[in-house]
């Protein structure tokens, strides 16, 4: 998968997260993506579980005078998704292999997942390197090292073995960085020979490696597999809707002149659309907008889809005081016979990347942004009393006017949702977990800011103080 990008000036190589279902992939990946302070987009999950791929770049450090551009990648883990799994690990530069330590049985899985990817490494034209990281290491049976080196036997004799607690992202980064370095020997041994392409990477993002993993045939009766699981891989297959364009009649899209203008920018490259979940499709992913349709907006009529357009539009504007800019609906025809009903919204960010952009300011700072946050929600809290509209540090973002929604406006059968009484409380909560997970490399330094007496000056202040204190007990029951 190597290639030497003149245009960018950059090598680009791929890793690639394997190992068995439940080891740790996904999870190790995400906490890499909070350690580097980046994104990963994962096309489709069926209860949590990875269906396609977990998917997240990184640029960082030189190599022979070119840019380092990491494309890392984790495999589906599940039996009847192994195509996928064999097409990823086929284009490797370097696997790290996460195995479940946490017991012997976990062990013999991982090993059995092993002996599986050393036949499908075995036909690559100069050796992939392979890390096996020894992941979930806190817990009280978790196997010995020896142990784990004498059950992976020869194939591994000079593996290196590195351990991790995913969850909490210890041991994360320093994998990684390893992968990088045994990447760039297997690049420089292709620069070496001569073989190292020239040129845009084929699979250049997340968008093109999905289009090419649809493409894979799955089994027909996947006997091993979960329903939901086969079911959700048997809807690539389905025919995939138009998207709207320029050809959109007058009276199919509101608002009527600043929705066209949207619909002009949001389409103005080429976008690939996706089945997922229980049937709504969508579109733009790392395009910078959000296209989506769910399942239930389909009409065979266009006046009936034009009054459901209408009934939202309706929806929209009571709310447009909340609503972040760029958005518009758009009634397009899906096939001869069918209009489906379309949302189009810009990507804004949310409170929680704008809290993952601060994870590198001082403490003070961090935590005023933290005290910030809590205030925005809120703030929106009151804002979106009474409506569909249920704010998180995923949906709400920081306005000219204030807290806006950011997200993709719920459809018209969603009901109002459950409000708690104590918002200040809930909103703590919101805090902490995301302490505990993207900012977990900065919670003990804010809690010594507090215990040395960094002063409350606001109730948002002690909202924080809370949140990093760990005195908040059990959620309170939500009400209306």
């Amino acid at each position: 998968m190597a290639v030497l990008d003149p245009e960018r000036n950059a090598v680009v190589i791929r890793i690639v997260y394997d190992g068995p279902p439940h080891a740790g992939k996904t999870t190790s990946v995400k906490a890499l993506a909070r350690s580097l302070m980046r994104n990963v987009d994962t096309p489709l999950e069926a209860a949590g579980r990875t269906m396609f791929f977990d998917w997240m770049e990184y640029t960082g450090g030189l190599f022979e005078g070119h840019q380092i551009r990491c494309q890392i990648v984790s495999v589906p883990g599940q039996p009847d998704l192994a195509a996928r799994r064999r097409a990823l690990l086929e284009s490797a530069d370097v696997v790290v292999f996460v195995a479940d330590t946490s017991d012997h049985a976990s062990v013999e899985r991982s090993v059995e997942h092993v002996r599986q990817m050393v036949d499908i490494l075995r036909h690559a034209d100069l050796p992939v390197g392979v890390i096996v990281q020894a992941n979930k290491r806190d817990l009280p049976g978790a196997v010995p090292r020896d142990e784990i080196r004498g059950a992976l036997g020869e194939d591994f004799a000079r593996t290196v073995l590195t351990e991790s607690v995913a969850e909490g992202g210890i041991g994360i980064r320093e994998t990684f960085v390893l992968a990088v370095r045994l990447a760039l020997d297997r690049i420089r041994e292709l620069m070496a020979r001569g073989d190292l392409p020239r040129g845009r990477p084929s699979i250049d993002n997340a968008e093109e490696l999905l289009s090419l993993l649809e493409a894979l045939p799955t089994p027909a009766e996947p006997e091993a597999a979960n329903d939901l699981e086969s079911a959700l891989a048997a809807v690539v297959a389905a025919p995939r809707p138009r998207l709207p364009d320029a050809r959109v009649p007058s009276g199919a899209i509101w608002p009527p002149v600043e929705g066209r203008m949207v619909l002009h920018e949001a389409t103005a490259t080429p976008l690939s659309v996706h089945r997922v979940g229980d049937g709504d499709w969508i579109a733009g992913m790392g395009s910078g907008w959000r296209v989506c349709s769910a399942a239930s907006a389909v009409f065979s009529d266009f006046d009936d889809g034009r009054q459901a357009l209408l009934a939202w539009a309706r929806v929209h504007a009571a709310h447009a005081e909340l609503l972040s800019a760029s958005r518009c609906i758009v009634l397009a025809e899906a096939d001869a016979e069918a209009w489906r009903l379309w949302q189009i919204v810009k990507v804004t960010p949310s409170l929680r990347s704008w809290l993952v952009d601060a994870a590198t300011l001082d403490a003070n700072e961090l935590f005023g942004r933290l005290a910030l946050a809590g205030a925005t929600l809120g703030e929106a809290y009151a804002k979106c009393a009474e409506t569909r509209l249920l704010p998180t540090l995923d949906t709400i973002g920081r306005g000219s006017r204030g807290a806006q929604f950011v997200a993709l406006m719920p459809g018209q059968l969603a009901v109002p949702v459950a409000r708690t009484t104590d918002v200040t409380g809930y909103i703590a909560r919101d805090l902490s977990r995301m302490l505990a997970a993207e900012l977990v490399e900065r919670r003990a330094e804010l809690a010594q800011l507090v215990a040395r007496g960094r002063p409350i000056r606001s109730p948002w202040d002690e909202v924080v103080a809370i949140a990093l204190s760990g005195r908040i007990v059990a959620p309170l029951a939500a009400v209306r």
